[in-house]
């Protein structure tokens, strides 16, 4: 007797997409935007020349601040490229519409990208679009990492910030698949509840601190150790005295310390773990 064997359910792509504050706003407001998202999403699609991805959308899905989707995964290079790009025109568009009645209102999505295989049925069923990548992109649109490029961002100029999976990218990315360079995606470590994994931030409009701080927060750390070490370097300390003895250059001094049993007048002082020794010791900035 033949084992029965499940098939593997089919791979789709998997759009995420969350609005920044939601809960800042107004009950009115609030459904005005659960209403609209799904319509910008659609604009956006027009607006990149593929409303015939939208048309073809699989177990739509809205979570009230945002919206989940799923596509062909053949269409995974439309929508890490082009269709963000038109995502960030067409919320720039709107804003400009909104703010005129509301200075005070806004909205700004972060978008999360995986792929894999999902349930899906011929008929719809509640079940539809389960599978581990719809999680992770529930995951990845709600990590830190990927609301730190909103936060940091000018609210006036960038409107979607963006996170892939590994997946996405290696398939997509560095397979020579994408419309932008590699380097425009930047890698990240996320750890939300229990996904734990690499992924890669994107911006189609940066700007504000996000330009001089960096994607992550790996760069905005180097970037203060290099500002670190070009201070210490600027250091430079004199010493000078009859007395003979060892001379070790500190970059910082923690204390000094002078025995009065001794007649010779030396110094110690120590920072940064060093010892220094010498009659007269003065420290100025080069």
């Amino acid at each position: 007797m033949t084992e029965p064997v499940e098939e593997l359910p089919p791979y789709r792509a998997v759009l995420v997409v969350d609005m920044e504050n939601y809960s800042g706003h107004t009950a009115a407001q609030q459904r005005e935007f659960t209403e609209i998202i799904p319509e910008l999403l659609h604009r956006a699609f027009e607006r990149a020349g593929r409303a015939d991805v939208w048309e073809e959308r699989r177990f739509p899905d809205s979570t009230g601040d945002g919206y989940a989707v799923g596509f062909r995964p053949e269409s995974l290079p439309l929508l890490i490229g082009p269709f963000l790009n038109a995502l960030q025109t067409e919320l720039a568009y709107y804003d400009r519409i909104l703010r005129s009645g509301d200075r005070k209102s806004r909205l700004r999505l972060r978008a999360a990208i995986t792929v894999g295989p999902l349930y899906e049925s011929d008929s719809p069923r509640l079940g539809d679009g389960c599978g581990d990548s719809r999680v992770a992109a529930h995951r990845l649109v709600d990590a830190a990492e990927v609301r730190r490029l909103l936060e940091l961002s000018d609210p006036d100029i960038t409107f979607v910030a963006a996170i892939i999976s590994d997946r996405v990218h290696e398939d997509v990315v560095l397979g020579g698949h994408a419309t932008k360079a590699s380097s425009d995606y930047v890698r990240t470590s996320v750890s939300v509840k229990q996904f734990c994994g690499d992924a890669y931030l994107h911006v189609p409009k940066p700007s504000g601190d996000l330009l001089s701080r960096g994607f992550s927060q790996e760069d905005e750390v180097k970037g203060s150790e290099e500002k670190d070490e070009k201070r210490v370097q600027g250091i430079h300390n004199e010493f000078s005295g009859n007395n003979s003895g060892h001379v070790v250059q500190a970059g910082s001094i923690g204390h000094l310390t002078q025995d009065h049993r001794d007649q010779s007048n030396r110094i110690s002082v120590r920072g940064n773990s060093n010892t220094v020794a010498g009659r007269d010791v003065r420290g100025r900035r080069s």
